[in-house]
């Protein structure tokens, strides 16, 4: 498991109306992979990047008409580092398994359309899109995983399971395409 060599806390207030300030903050910040250790108190390990996104919330909260603290920190204790760890690695299994879930879907999606005999370019087009939208998930939810959570080698090996089932369906798109006359299906039978 990766060490953070430290800690940063952003600890902030916004005023409750207009709600979209305090919305953009928190999606932000998840977006970000934080975790939040209470009630506007959230925390990620130290980097330029993690510096550089506090620094910027504390100036988007101060233009709401809110108020932030950054601080650097350090656990005092390996249980607490511990237990912080553990929820950043619990919060990346949930997202890992939303993921996961949607893989199963996408690799039913390709098994249904072959058994209706659906090979279509329009169909191939879909499906490369979905393929697309699924590997851009899962490296986001990777840039927020700090600490290898438990689920991210299952979601690479269900994702490199959906590059092999989109490429066969590729194979039976290009296939069907071309009729038993087409001069490039010779020696492909």
């Amino acid at each position: 498991m990766p060490e953070a060599s430290g800690w940063l806390l952003l600890i902030y207030r916004i005023p409750a109306e207009p709600s979209r300030h305090r919305v953009a903050v928190w999606r932000r910040l998840k977006e970000a992979g934080a975790v939040y250790l209470q009630n506007s108190t959230c925390i990620l390990p130290e980097s330029a990047a993690n510096h550089h996104l506090f620094e910027t919330l504390a100036g988007d909260i101060h233009e709401a008409g809110g108020e932030s603290l950054l601080l650097s920190a350090e656990f005092l204790d390996r249980s607490g580092h511990n237990r912080v760890v553990d929820r950043f690695n619990a919060e990346r299994d949930v997202e890992y398994a939303e993921f996961l879930e949607q893989d199963v879907a996408f690799l039913d999606e390709l098994r249904k359309e072959t058994g209706r005999r659906n090979l279509t370019f329009g169909e191939l087009e879909e499906n490369n899109e979905g393929f697309d939208r699924l590997e851009r998930w899962l490296r986001k939810i990777k840039d927020r995983d700090f600490f290898g959570a438990a689920k991210a080698a299952e979601a690479e090996k269900c994702l490199a399971a959906c590059r092999e089932a989109l490429e066969a369906f590729t194979v039976l798109v290009f296939q069907a395409s071309n009729g038993p006359g087409d001069p490039y299906r010779r020696g492909t039978e």
